[in-house]
């Protein structure tokens, strides 16, 4: 799917936490902002469907 960039606003806390989960979880910044962008959109809106991300391949050296 497209994709479309913006800018946001974010707290200097909200950044540390940002960057802390995506080493945790080895995603980028962008995509758990999404997802947590998806959360927020269906958290009231039954017909909010969001499309699954394609899993990502990494090569390990």
């Amino acid at each position: 799917m497209p994709k479309e960039r913006t800018n946001i606003y974010i707290t200097e806390r909200q950044k540390k936490q940002l960057e802390k989960r995506s080493m945790e979880e080895d995603l980028p910044m962008a995509e758990i902002i999404r997802r947590a962008l998806d959360t927020y959109l269906a958290w009231d809106d039954p017909t909010y469907h969001p499309i699954p991300p394609k899993p990502r391949t990494k090569e390990r050296a």
